[in-house]
């Protein structure tokens, strides 16, 4: 967008703001907007826009809605009226067609007399594409600190979407995981306990879609999203999960509980197949890149490895190895070896998805953490932690690494697929890259990048290390797939695609709890389109 444009939009917004603040003053309407707005799930002819009114009694409200192709909305293309009410918690989600492929639109909604502020989102492009460009983050806890990414995503002109991967909000109340820090930074979560119903889910997507910096972000670009399980509860899979016991109610109604309140207050798509719903899906930048995002967490994930502390590592290697235990399942593998026959081939096929896909193996912590220094952890975890580190087992279970057999066959249909595949991932709260070299070859197959946390807590708030990055160095020593890790800071990571290379940038911040921070690119990593094989390189 121009300069001009953009002062125009902005001012813009802040006129329909302003003009519905009025109108509220003056009696007129009682309806607010306090949410601001979003839109998401792009397609070439298509887009969902969002919102959600406030000061509603209980009454049905219609609420009208507009797209234009600019920022002051005086060339609208499209609109219409949408009746919302306390069924869907007052959300408003319009799935809009009949749109032109590869364009910057605005767009904005009307309940009573009061107008939203006016949201940017573009459709996907047609035919031959030379650029492409992507926020991609992950796991954003309210408690924890101020979600700065955001505000600096929101501030980027050249994206073409944002992309999530997971735990957008957090289940957890106050005095829980990552909530010390929360009444300082009057940053409560609302409810205050654990989320376990429908009205608990909605009330904490109402908290998270209020915060100025989501707003902001929102506004500017579409999100593409996919659930991680704090958006349920913490190591979710299909049955169950370890934040989740028999007191808590059936897992099946909590489990139906949060996806409702997900899809009501998220701009995506989603389809419902029997007790499950598909939320993996593809999305097509011209003939550049063909994003195909994966539910690494519901839909075909069986239950995490438990090994016990009285294993021997032969033990646990043969746990490991059941070729029975499922992440994505048959169904979604079926569907993802099916899309990439059906695509044309791109330059690039990129895959999102929640967790590490990178084997990572823990280095012995006896030598690099100090058990009497501060830790979010007790010391008897510590102790704990540090005795099984002496095997050098697999970083995480939860991960693919719980799963490598599974993560085998991932890599042989992403590499039949061709078009030189990247592997999206969050989670981990760590910045991230490796190469993924199947077991038995010599050179990798594909790439992963890995975005750090906007807010939740690294690696160094567990473990009190002796030497500055210690754990990270140590780590990558011990896996040479591994090209770059960062465990303190928290971020977001830029990835631009275009016909030659592929890019990632690790954009991380100075802090997320004090008024004032500082940002800087800590790394650059590329790889080239036809050299897969060759692996991540200095960008």
């Amino acid at each position: 967008m121009l300069r001009r444009d953009f002062i125009q939009y902005v001012v813009s917004g802040l006129i329909a703001m302003a003009s519905g603040a009025r109108r509220a003053r003056a009696g007129v309407s009682r309806y607010a907007f306090r949410h601001g707005v979003a839109s998401g799930d792009p397609l070439q002819d298509g887009v969902i826009i969002w919102t959600r009114i406030s000061g509603a009694g209980g009454e049905v409200v219609t609420v009208r809605w507009q797209v234009a192709t600019d920022p002051a909305m005086h060339s609208v293309i499209r609109s219409g009226e949408i009746a919302t009410g306390p069924e869907r918690d007052y959300t408003v989600k319009v799935d809009v067609r009949e749109l032109p492929a590869g364009s910057r639109l605005y767009y904005r909604f009307c309940a009573g007399d009061t107008d939203s502020p006016i949201g940017r989102t573009r459709t996907l492009p047609e035919g031959p594409l030379d650029a492409a460009s992507f926020a991609v983050v992950s796991c954003s806890s309210y408690p924890t600190g101020y979600f700065y990414a955001y505000r600096e995503i929101a501030a980027q002109e050249d994206l073409d979407a944002v992309v999530h991967l997971g735990d957008y909000l957090y289940e957890y109340g106050l005095g829980q995981y990552a909530t010390e820090y929360a009444e300082a930074l009057d940053r409560v979560p609302d409810p205050a306990g654990e989320l376990l119903t429908l009205a608990d889910y909605r009330r904490r997507h109402a908290q998270y879609k209020a915060d100025p910096d989501s707003r902001a972000m929102h506004a500017a670009h579409p999100l593409i999203a996919v659930w991680d399980d704090h958006e349920i509860a913490n190591d979710a899979w299909h049955d169950g999960a370890e934040n989740h016991d028999d007191g808590e109610g059936g897992w099946e109604a909590r489990v139906g509980a949060a996806v409702q309140a997900y899809l009501e207050w998220m701009p995506v798509r989603a389809r419902a197949e029997g007790k499950q719903t598909r939320i993996y899906r593809e999305f097509a930048y011209g003939d550049l890149l063909a994003l195909s995002m994966l539910d690494t967490r519901l839909y075909g994930r069986d239950k995490q490895p438990e090994p016990s502390p009285d294993m021997t590592p032969e033990e646990v290697a043969q746990l490991l190895g059941d070729p029975d235990r499922e992440m994505l399942g048959e169904e979604q593998a079926e569907w993802l070896r099916q899309a990439a026959k059906r695509r044309k081939k791109p330059t690039w096929r990129v895959y999102g998805q929640q967790v590490l896909v990178s084997p990572v193996r823990a280095p012995d912590l006896e030598p690099l953490i100090d058990l009497d220094g501060p830790s979010a952890l007790s010391r008897e975890v510590l102790e704990r932690n540090v005795a099984m580190s002496k095997a050098n087992p697999p970083l995480l279970l939860d991960t693919w690494d719980g799963y490598p057999v599974a993560r085998e066959r991932f890599l042989a249909d992403i590499a039949a697929a061709g078009g030189n595949p990247v592997i999206l991932s969050g989670d981990l709260h760590t910045s991230l890259a490796g190469n993924l070299v199947p077991r038995g070859a010599e050179s990798p197959v594909a790439v992963e990048f890995m975005t750090t946390s906007v807010t939740s807590p690294g690696f160094a708030e567990y473990l009190p290390e002796k030497h500055p990055a210690a754990v990270r160095d140590a780590t990558l020593d011990m896996n040479p797939n591994l090209a770059y890790m960062e465990t303190e800071r928290r971020g977001w990571l830029k990835m631009t695609f275009n016909r030659h290379e592929c890019t990632g940038e690790w954009h991380l911040l100075s802090g997320i709890r004090a008024p004032t921070y500082e940002v800087e690119v800590d790394k650059r990593l590329k790889v080239c389109a036809g050299r897969i094989s060759k692996g991540l390189q200095a960008g």
